[in-house]
């Protein structure tokens, strides 16, 4: 046989096993909230928003921080929907869960909800990291009353895990959104 068609042939041969190869499978994740029927009775009406993210996590990638100045997105392990849409959802069920209310409205709400208190909140860090287990909710948030009275209290929660795995990460991140529910509506509460 000619030399030239063997390394044509061995040649084609890799390019074919190449292009056969698959690509690992990816994951999409939400922010689980828990079903519950429960008839609520307080009447506080809460305004949720508007509610901003840092821009790194305006993508549909989790992100994973590697030190305390790099972050790694997983190309394969990604949310199911936008971050923002999913953040806001947890905590509007949460809010209501916490304040015993079935009126927690996301922003823009309608004049007629007659809001009793509004919650602007800007998320600035919602990251974990594999090297020590933990997931990192940083968030500012702006309270202001239908009396005029406004207050500002920032927040800095972290959450451990188990298993090192994006399934064990996206659960401590919704945990840590639980508890910033239950420390805003705590604030609500004492006003």
């Amino acid at each position: 046989m000619n030399y030239r068609l063997i390394t044509l042939l061995a040649m084609t041969a890799l390019l074919v096993n190449a292009c056969s190869t698959r690509s690992p499978n990816s994951n999409f994740y939400l922010l689980e909230n828990e079903l519950n029927d429960v008839e609520r009775t307080e009447t506080v009406r809460v305004g949720l928003g508007p509610v901003s993210v840092a821009d790194y996590l305006q993508k549909p990638q989790i992100a994973i921080r590697t030190n305390t100045s790099q972050i790694v997105f997983s190309e394969f392990d990604r949310w199911a929907s936008d971050l923002r849409g999913l953040i806001i959802t947890s905590l509007q069920h949460d809010l209501s869960n916490e304040l015993n209310s079935n009126n927690v409205f996301e922003y823009p709400w309608r004049k007629s909800d007659q809001i009793d208190y509004a919650i602007q909140l800007d998320i600035k860090r919602f990251d974990a990291s594999f090297e020590d287990s933990s997931a990192y909710l940083e968030a500012k948030m702006v309270l202001s009353s239908k009396s005029g009275q406004s207050m500002a209290r920032s927040f800095a929660l972290s959450e451990n895990f188990t298993g090192g795995t994006y399934a064990a990460v996206v659960s401590a991140e919704r945990r840590l959104l639980a508890r910033l529910a239950q420390q805003m509506a705590q604030i609500i509460q004492q006003q």
